[in-house]
């Protein structure tokens, strides 16, 4: 597992990667998403059907119809945009009440008035944070508050809200989803919206704007209540009119809405039901009539009527297609996950009454279209097909690079998925399946900590534990499934405990696989690691030395497990200032790393790097200036602003500064200081240690660059 912290990348810039990135980096990556923007190609155009397609959130902008029965509604919460210091606004109701809907109509309006509209979903985690980070891209964030707002951070609800109170105009904010109110707070806040600190606050900037189905007043505090209802009977019937103008007259359309409970979903679904090519009751009446005799819900009776239409029609497959499809989350499902004979006609057919929306490669379903159709799976097979399929599409990701960057927007979409198999699927599956489940699970976390997402890695680690407990504890796929759950834990600020729990998964995989195997191998190197992030230096080159002993045995040297613990065993040395024995194994490390992947691979530059840094300490400077040139020469391709880039320039000033060239170093410090603030925030530690640095300079004094610490 790589160990530099990640920097998050927003949803628009891993998109771009996955188009523009000619040659991957493999896995680990030393410094995580800072060695990615190296093949940002800011020139590729983001193709917006795709977009839709990959996006776990997208508003869809629903028929003005629907809106009949909403314009009151609708008027409040435009007077409240207008003041949204008095919000925010939640809208509350039962599934299929059309709350997404109305809050689209305000969201076209705001679009009019000239503001930025943001639409998140908060269905999953991974999801929410990804596009929270969005969020504050737009808004100008620096690099620790990206990485704080995907982490999920204690601090970083007030790290966005910065953002937006200063935000160049005024915004309408969009929650969509938020069924359970506790992932709008703050991480060490169960109060959802009830206090201030969480990510749904009132503004005089703007409005936030959330859809839920909790409806109890209590987990939603001092925010705007709207409580969104099923329709009057004459609004509800002009809705099926509007739909079906041939169906019937006035009274027929009120009695059947009267049938629909007045319910937005199922007047839709019935309408446009009743105008399709496979209504087999093409009236009011009849449909009504047809509705005595089915049974459930009153979506899960409107939705029965359009599938019986379809099978009489000849898409009888369309029916097994719904009921495979609602195993997942409802958003963005991939085409790809839903294999049948006659795909491309059932989705036709499904869209062609309502049930689904459609685009070139993925569908979405309403929520209570999923849960309805989750209610009438019978029997493991749908439930094992569900698993077979996503476990299939994250094999295709493994190849030819693990946790490649371009797969990253894969993974969220999926992520969603795999979560939703957890919750749903887990008690309906055998334990062949149940293991699938958890082999995903651990595959996703990893890429979720790799591109930064501890929190949602976190969550989806837990939920698998707590879903396939009965696999037993020394399963392989559960004990990935802790492993990685552990360096979550690590990476969220709590070494101590990840160090236990990085143990216990260690000394069931020493006992029931071997030492020398490589999942042991990979437990036994991070059981060093988490001993440098306790300062344990000495004890922790140790544990690398012990495990480079069996990983030079077992996996060779030229492995990039091997190289990657050769490299932190070099830096273990270096930490206890033993800089003459830590050169020469760095020096190995970098001829082999040249070897085995290239010159200007961002694991090769780091090892450089360090190299680099020795040769300052050792007080050889104008030898180590030379190096750092050459570095920022490799790394021609990066960003002038990125990370990586303004390390290597700080520790060039100091070089230069060291040879008594003060000026040149002092315009150096400089420009990294006004380039740190820009991206990484005037908090960061980096920006500190170069104003610190420079403001030595000026006192007549050098401060050396330590960046090991």
């Amino acid at each position: 597992m790589n160990h530099e912290k990640p920097i998050p990348l927003t949803f628009g810039e891993v998109y771009r990667l996955a188009h523009a990135v000619k040659a991957s980096p493999p896995f680990p990556l030393q410094r995580g998403l800072d060695d990615l923007r190296a093949w940002i190609d800011r020139e590729v155009d983001i193709v917006e059907e795709a977009v839709w397609d990959l996006s776990p959130a997208v508003a869809v902008r629903s028929p003005q119809g629907e809106l009949r029965g909403r314009r009151d509604l609708l008027e409040r919460l435009v007077a409240l945009a207008r003041r949204p210091g008095d919000g925010p606004a939640v809208l509350v109701g039962p599934g299929g009440t059309g709350k997404s809907t109305l809050a689209a109509a305000l969201a076209e309006q705001a679009r009019g008035w000239d503001r930025q509209v943001w639409w998140i979903s908060a269905a999953d985690q991974a999801g929410f944070s990804a596009d929270l980070a969005e969020v504050a891209r737009d808004l100008g964030g620096s690099h620790t508050d990206l990485e704080s707002i995907t982490k999920g951070a204690a601090g970083a609800p007030d790290r966005l809200w910065r953002l937006l109170e200063n935000a160049p105009r005024e915004w309408l904010l969009v929650i969509d989803n938020a069924d359970d109110p506790r992932i709008l707070a703050a991480a060490d806040s169960p109060a959802g919206v009830r206090d201030s600190r969480g990510w749904a606050r009132a503004s005089h900037r703007g409005l936030v704007v959330v859809t839920s189905r909790e409806a109890d007043p209590r987990a939603w505090g001092a925010a705007r209540r709207f409580t969104v209802d099923g329709l009057s009977t004459a609004d509800a019937a002009q809705v099926l009119r509007d739909l079906a103008p041939e169906a019937g007259d006035e009274a027929q359309a009120q009695a059947l809405a009267r049938r629909l409970d007045g319910l937005p979903l199922a007047l839709t679904l019935a309408g446009t039901y009743l105008r399709s090519e496979t209504a087999q009751w093409p009236t009011f009446a009849a449909y009504a009539h047809a509705l005595g005799g089915a049974e459930g819900t009153t979506v899960a009776r409107t939705a029965e009527i359009s599938l019986d239409g379809l099978a009489r029609h000849g898409v009888p497959q369309a029916r097994k297609l719904l009921r495979l499809a609602s195993c997942y989350a409802s958003t963005s499902i991939p085409t790809r996950i839903l294999p049948m004979t006659g795909l491309e006609e059932a989705l036709d057919g499904l869209r062609g009454v309502g049930l689904i929306q459609k685009g070139s490669t993925a569908i979405t379903l309403h929520p209570v279209v999923t849960a309805t159709n989750r209610a009438h799976i019978e029997g493991p097979e749908v439930w094992h097909t569900a698993v077979e399929q996503l476990a299939g599409a994250l094999r295709e990701l493994d190849l030819p690079d693990h946790w490649s960057p371009d797969h990253w927007p894969h993974y969220r979409l999926l992520g969603q998925h795999l979560l939703a198999l957890l919750d749903n699927a887990a008690e309906h599956v055998d334990l062949e399946h149940l293991a699938l489940l958890m082999d995903a699970a651990a595959d996703m976390a990893g890429a979720f900590n790799c591109s930064g997402a501890g929190r949602a890695a976190d969550i989806l680690c837990r939920t698998a534990l707590a879903r396939c407990a009965a696999l037993g504890e020394e399963h392989p796929a559960l004990l990935s499934v802790r492993h990685n759950l552990a360096w979550a834990v690590a990476y969220g600020g709590e070494p101590t405990q990840a160090e236990t729990m990085f143990r216990e998964v260690l000394d069931i995989r020493l006992r029931v696989l071997g030492d020398s195997h490589p999942d042991t191998l990979e437990s036994r190197h991070e059981f060093a690691w988490v001993a440098t992030c306790l300062g344990r230096w000495a004890e922790a080159e140790q544990r690398y030395r012990d495990t480079l002993s069996d990983s030079l045995r077992h996996l060779g040297p030229y492995a990039r497990a091997t190289l990657t613990t050769r490299h932190e065993l070099a830096h273990a040395i270096a930490r206890q200032g033993r800089l003459d024995e830590a050169r020469p194994a760095f020096e190995d490390v970098l001829r082999d790393r040249r070897r085995v992947l290239r010159d200007d691979h961002p694991q090769t530059l780091q090892t450089e790097h360090e190299i680099a840094w020795i040769t300052a300490k050792q007080g050889r400077w104008a030898e180590a200036e030379a190096m750092y040139r050459h570095l920022l020469s490799l790394r021609r391709t990066l960003e002038t602003d990125h990370p990586q880039t303004l390390l290597t320039l700080h520790e060039l000033a100091w070089t230069i500064a060291r040879q008594g060239r003060w000026t040149e170093a002092e315009s150096l410090y400089r420009r990294v200081v006004e380039r740190r603030c820009r991206t990484l925030g005037d908090d960061h530690p980096d920006t500190e240690a170069t104003r610190r640095a420079l403001n030595e300079l000026l006192r007549g004094r050098i401060a050396d660059a330590d960046h090991l610490a």
